[in-house]
């Protein structure tokens, strides 16, 4: 039986093949990015079904594509859902792929134009990957294996080239006091997580290192006007959804 790992580079390979624009997302793409990290017992954790992300008008394809590789799609759920998002089921119904259309949607959005999904042949970038992972209110634990993960084997930087975007990240959250609070307090507590996780001395000192510089390159970017608007409202407001996949399994400190 293939691993969940080969099944991803499959299903990579076939629409590179077919020149579909598809790109990971999710823990498959940490693994993918960072093959020695995950493999770190403190980090090292399972796979189960896969996301990606198209972008238009790619969409309109992914029917047709996963068909030619004996997936099938979820009729109800894209009925409902395909403008933005389409489950397709493997063959054997064992497991899916989630199929992000333009945007990564949960507590925040994240919007993925075309010419951002290129800068990477396999996933989404670096910077992307590390925003989908800490915008969720409830941070989980293996969205913090994957932070360390990525923060261990990429150094920070200004391009997109095996680096995590600082440029990046600091346009989105520089735009959004939501999703900047977000990010920022699931930053904050990485530090107590990683002990929870019992990541050795020497890891730890790299992660916690480039999380508190990419911290003060956060507070010091340039904000903008709608930013600094709703930073004058400030937590009196919710400043994030709370969609159904948001609810899965806070990781609480013991």
């Amino acid at each position: 039986m293939a691993s969940m790992k080969e099944n991803c580079e499959q299903i990579l390979a076939a629409a590179e093949k077919q020149n579909v624009l598809l790109r990971v997302i999710g823990g498959m793409a940490v693994k993918l990015h960072c093959p020695a990290a995950t493999e770190l017992p403190a980090l090292k954790r399972n796979y189960g079904d896969l996301d990606f992300v198209t972008a238009s008008p790619d969409d309109r394809r992914m029917k047709e594509f996963f068909e030619s590789i004996d997936f099938h799609p979820n009729a109800r759920f894209n009925a409902l859902q395909g403008k933005t998002r389409m489950i397709f089921n493997c063959p054997d119904d064992s497991w899916y792929v989630d199929i992000f259309i333009d945007e990564f949607r949960m507590c925040h959005q994240l919007k993925f134009p075309r010419e951002r999904l290129l800068k990477d042949p396999v996933s989404i970038p670096l910077a992307d990957l590390f925003l989908t992972k800490l915008q969720i209110i409830t941070i989980n634990p293996k969205d913090v294996q994957d932070v360390a993960a990525m923060l261990l084997e990429h150094p920070l930087g200004n391009s997109d080239d095996e680096t995590i975007n600082v440029d990046r990240i600091n346009g989105v959250t520089g735009d959004d006091w939501g999703f900047y609070t977000t990010v920022r307090m699931n930053m904050d507590k990485i530090p107590g997580f990683l002990d929870t996780l019992k990541l050795p001395e020497k890891e730890r000192a790299v992660v916690i290192g480039r999380l508190n510089e990419l911290s003060k390159a956060m507070d010091e970017a340039p904000k903008t006007r709608r930013w600094r608007l709703r930073s004058m409202i400030g937590k009196a407001m919710q400043w994030y959804e709370e969609p159904e996949d948001a609810t899965r399994g806070e990781l609480k400190l013991e």
